[in-house]
């Protein structure tokens, strides 16, 4: 049902409060002179319907029919727990909300006295995302390429840094979980976009460091006493485990649901016949219908990506489950594994495969005479530097190629790119020593040096300020990366799905094996170490965040393991032609006086 059929109080409507009348979600959405976009599924509609209804009640009765104003009036929320699959368009509905409540309050002639506020005061909206690069390149980004894109909003904002500033005194704050302060904006809708994947525990000893459940209650107690009746908290985000703040939060605030339980059977070829070994896979979640909450005011859905997005089907995870069936439940369906502490890769098979390339260098540190770069290909580099005990370690990674996968049976097709760790090295500190930083320096010179064209080198929060500026003054960009859950998933799928390669460095992979989901994060068990995995997962995030996909004809067509075969080929046959290796043959040969002795007896 449209919300644009309106009484006769239209033009009551513009003249006492509106500059002019809004037009409904779905029309915002698919107008050309609003969004023009492809229409939304229905519970994406439904999500960003319940998450921007900002009007008074006698305002709805004034603009629509009484049947309309019931119905939009049903959508008035304070919260919004929209608990969905990862791939359900969740920064696409992000976007849409936070442009469509500004549209909302610049229809009216003057926001701030219809809010009660004081003239001139702000009127605050916000996306919190988890860190500050999902901030800028993915939230930021999507709305001010649709504001420019939309004839409506030409004229009526400006852009700046982490926020763009509306007329009206209207304003929509980028900001991240890992800012340092996010208070005392004047906020009437907050959305805290991939919540679970905010930090959940307070390690830093600062009672007001930014975990979830601290950056949930300042939100919410800022929207709350600023616009008590029109405020809204909104929770996007897909589960990363069992008891992450957005499981905990969804739990909480339902006081009695319907379970339904569904399934569906999966083949990774569709043309062989049901029932073969190997070939099928059932996938069961469930399907909650709330039947009240705990809370007045709330809205919450939790649905796999399927549901939601109505680009996706269950089809297109197929391989997903057949890979692994709790990390696609967990991501996907947003049916979380019940074990706090897990481990993070558990098909160490996978790791083996994956790390089987030469080390850039031999067991004193020097390098290889085959360790040379390839031309034209940008390389990145993340650094772990040593905390008191901790090791201290670089590694090196670039996009090797990209490559349209597919799945025999499946219309379904995805450019990906490649990922090869071209080399790993770490210093142990000795008891009663740390470790020089200068070695981390020289290290990354002397690949430079060797010609590697190092685009970037980025480092964890702690003690990298003067090592980054040393970097700078030498000419090498540098930035800072903290690697947490969303480094690592990105780093898992790539290692699940055969589409990144290592050297075969035995700590390296010994850490991998050993790191655990402990509370949320990846970690390592406590008598273990995690420096060589953060630095190859950092170095491996950049590569894919940094490197530009080439134009259609330069891709790749590869499917299943192709592109593993390749790598291990290529690995296999340099082997073979190394200085002093014996080849055995592939194939046993005749011997010619044998062969040329049967073909006279057949003759």
């Amino acid at each position: 049902m449209s919300y644009d059929i309106l009484t006769e109080a239209f033009s009551v409507a513009s003249g006492v409060e509106f500059e002019e009348v809004p037009v409904s979600v779905e029309t915002f959405v698919t107008d050309p002179q609003y969004m023009d976009l492809p229409p939304l599924s229905d519970i994406q509609t439904e999500t960003i319907r319940k998450s921007t209804q900002i009007y008074r009640r006698e305002t709805l009765d004034m603009l629509y029919s009484p049947e309309f104003a019931d119905e939009r009036w049903g959508d008035t929320k304070q919260e919004v727990i929209a608990f969905y699959g990862k791939g359900a368009g969740k920064d696409f509905m992000s976007t849409i909300t936070v442009c469509y409540v500004v549209y909302l309050l610049l229809c009216l002639k003057d926001p701030q006295k219809y809010f009660g506020k004081p003239k001139g005061d702000n009127i605050d909206i916000m996306n919190i995302a988890i860190n500050a690069q999902q901030a800028s390149r993915v939230f930021f980004k999507g709305v001010k390429d649709r504001l420019k894109s939309s004839p409506w909003f030409q004229g009526k904002y400006e852009v700046k840094r982490d926020e763009i500033n509306f007329d009206k005194s209207i304003n929509l704050i980028s900001g991240h979980s890992e800012a340092e302060s996010l208070e005392g904006y004047n906020v009437i809708l907050v959305v805290l976009d991939e919540i679970a994947g905010f930090a959940m525990e307070n390690k830093s000893g600062n009672k007001k460091a930014k975990t979830a459940e601290a950056i949930y209650n300042m939100h919410r107690a800022s929207v709350t006493s600023r616009f008590p009746d029109e405020g809204k908290l909104v929770l996007l985000s897909f589960s990363r485990y069992d008891g992450d703040f957005m499981t905990k939060r969804y739990n909480e605030a339902i006081a009695e649901k319907e379970v339904i339980k569904r399934s569906q059977v999966l083949k990774l070829d569709v043309d062989l016949p049901d029932g073969m070994h190997g070939n099928e896979i059932t996938v069961e979640w469930d399907e909650d219908h709330i039947l009240r909450y705990k809370e007045p005011g709330t809205f919450a859905l939790r649905r796999p990506s399927w549901y939601v997005n109505p680009t996706k089907r269950i089809e297109n995870y197929t391989r997903d489950f057949f890979k692994d069936m709790g990390e696609a439940l967990t991501r996907f369906a947003c049916m979380p594994t019940a074990s706090k502490e897990d481990a993070f890769f558990p098909a160490k098979e996978k790791l083996d495969s994956a790390f089987v390339l030469d080390n850039a260098m031999d067991e004193n540190g020097v390098f290889l005479s085959t360790f040379t770069p390839q031309p034209g290909t940008k390389y990145f580099v993340h650094v772990d530097l040593a905390q008191k005990h901790d090791r201290c370690a670089v590694s090196m990674a670039h996009v090797d190629a990209w490559t349209d996968k597919s799945i025999h049976g499946l219309n379904y097709h995805e450019t990906l790119p490649t990922v090869v760790i071209d080399s790993v090295k770490f210093w142990q500190p000795t008891p009663g020593d740390s470790i020089d930083f200068q070695q981390v320096i020289d290290h990354i010179l002397a690949l430079r040096r060797r010609g590697f064209d190092i685009q970037l080198v980025t480092f964890d929060n702690w003690n990298s300020h003067d090592t980054r500026n040393n970097l700078e003054a030498l000419g090498i960009t540098t930035d800072k990366l903290s690697i947490k859950v969303d480094q690592y998933n990105e780093f898992k799928v790539m290692i699940y799905d055969d589409r990144c390669f290592g050297p075969s460095h035995e700590e390296l992979v010994k850490e991998l094996k050993e790191l655990r989901w402990i509370n949320g994060k990846v970690d390592h068990p406590r008598s273990g170490y995690n420096d060589l995995s953060d630095s190859v997962a950092g170095a491996v995030y950049n590569a894919i965040a940094h490197t530009t996909k080439p134009i259609a004809r330069e891709v790749e067509v590869h499917t299943g393991l192709d592109i593993a075969r390749k790598y291990r080929a290529e690995e296999a046959k340099k082997k073979a032609h190394a200085p002093g290796t014996i080849v055995v043959p592939t194939r046993r040969q005749m011997p010619h006086e044998l062969q040329d002795y049967l073909n006279s007896k057949v003759g």
